[in-house]
């Protein structure tokens, strides 16, 4: 069925059978609407959105990405937007408000409920990419003196408004989370026993300010679906669930993919030839610099060494190469820093271990350089063994200098990322690439000059 939509989606649209096209989307999961709805303009998008139930509707839009919900959001009128929020979670509501201007964001708040407004806005007080700005406020706790029979009237009372529920969560008088109780707990516990009684500690607890990348990873460390989130006090805020975790997974691998090709995801939603030049140049401009610098160094021992023409014919095969071993560190330490293997006091260890890699092949690759180059210079300049040989020499020391310092670099910029509070992500690439391109130029030509000139 999604595949047959799929081949027609565009023709019902135009043809006007709306009522049919909303009849076979009203069946489908919504994910799977999400996915059909990928390859539509923005425009048909909202109108084919526009055609389903608002919970349906609602529903789609929460498992669009964030950069095609942002999108949506912004083409559609306010009032249906205002529809759509009003049905959502709230940490999937303050996503989208808080993308919108704030007037509309402001008409978005005041028309729907005023208990759901102040979830919203309180989320909205938290940076997104933090468990502030992960959580949902829905959730169902009771105070650690409450018996069963009253909690369990609380759930009946909820109804839907809490969507699934792991756990209820008990605070004392003040609203600070003492322990949690598990919902077959509380469905085979007597009527009149107090939940002090029945508790245990969480075996995750998160707090407001942690970072969603450090949440996601505690997640898959202990195993939870779900997961209470406090304040500075112990206060209990709201909670994260595990499809809000795979969002978070998701979200983090596609920004580091983007990044490291330094680009975005709008681009993937965005039709406009000027946008998506605009969001690529800045990183292109950082190469240009970057192939100025080479062109400098080039251009200076060109003028002041007579023998560097010996040299030139060897440079793709330097660069490639330091460029390829130093893209090779970059990655595996922003893989390591995203998954939690790079920990706190241990950044180090990394680089060294890396370096170590890097002598190995460097002095492998450089042995096997220095043979193969001068042995093909030798063979064609008979009786020059002696300036063929220098020239191997040359060659493979340089490759050896410039994998190593390839290797520093790839290790260290990400982390000099992470610590300046950026994304270590876009050091994979053309911060890496253009870096490497600079100084394995300049490592081979100063030790290759060098050398050649003993």
């Amino acid at each position: 069925m999604k595949s047959v939509i799929q081949r027609n989606l565009k023709s019902l649209i135009e043809e006007g059978r709306e009522a049919e096209l909303a009849e076979m989307l009203a069946g489908l999961h919504p994910a799977d609407v999400a996915e059909i709805l990928n390859p539509l303009d923005m425009e048909d998008t909202v109108k084919v959105i526009s055609l389903l139930d608002i919970e349906h509707a609602s529903d789609v839009l929460v498992e669009m990405s964030e950069a095609a919900r942002d999108q949506v959001a912004a083409e559609m009128p306010l009032e249906k937007l205002t529809e759509l929020v009003a049905e959502m979670d709230s940490d999937d509501a303050a996503d989208i408000v808080a993308e919108l201007p704030d007037e509309e964001a402001h008409k978005v708040l005041a028309a729907i409920e005023r208990k759901d407004a102040e979830g919203v806005r309180r989320l909205m007080m938290y940076d997104e990419e933090t468990a502030g700005g992960l959580m949902q406020v829905e959730l169902i706790s009771a105070r650690e003196d409450e018996v069963v029979s009253s909690v369990v009237d609380k759930l009946r009372q909820a109804g839907d408004d809490v969507g699934v529920i792991y756990y209820i969560f008990v605070v004392d008088q003040a609203g600070v989370l003492r322990g949690q109780v598990t919902i077959r707990q509380l469905l085979l516990a007597w009527p009149d026993q107090i939940m002090k009684e029945m508790m245990s500690a969480p075996a995750l607890i998160v707090r407001v300010d942690e970072d969603q990348e450090a949440v996601a990873q505690n997640f898959q460390k202990y195993d939870v679906q779900t997961a209470p989130v406090v304040d500075g006090h112990g206060r209990l805020l709201g909670r994260i669930t595990f499809d809000d975790i795979m969002d978070v997974v998701h979200e983090e691998t596609d920004q580091d993919f983007y990044r490291m090709a330094g680009s975005s995801e709008e681009e993937v939603y965005s039709s406009g030839s000027a946008k998506i030049a605009t969001l690529r140049m800045p990183w292109l401009a950082f190469n240009l610099v970057g192939g100025f610098i080479t062109s400098a160094i080039l251009s200076y021992f060109n003028v002041s060494f007579s023998n560097i023409i010996m040299l030139t014919p060897f440079v793709p095969m330097i660069m490639g190469l330091s460029g390829a071993v130093g893209s090779q560190s970059s990655t595996i330490t922003v893989r390591g820093l995203a998954i939690g293997r790079i920990a706190e006091g241990k950044v180090w260890s990394n680089v060294v271990r890396e370096i170590r890699i890097s002598v190995i092949i460097a002095v492998t690759l450089g042995v096997v350089i220095a043979l193969g180059t001068g042995g093909l210079h030798s063979a064609g300049t008979s009786g020059a063994s002696g300036a063929a040989a220098r020239l191997g020499l040359a060659v493979g020391a340089s490759i050896v200098a410039a994998i190593v310092v390839s290797t520093v670099l790839g290790s260290v910029i990400p982390l000099l990322f992470k610590a300046m509070k950026i994304d270590p992500a876009l050091a994979s690439g053309p911060v890496v690439t253009s870096a490497n391109d600079v100084a394995s130029l300049f490592i081979y030509m100063s030790v290759g000059t060098f050398i050649l000139t003993m």
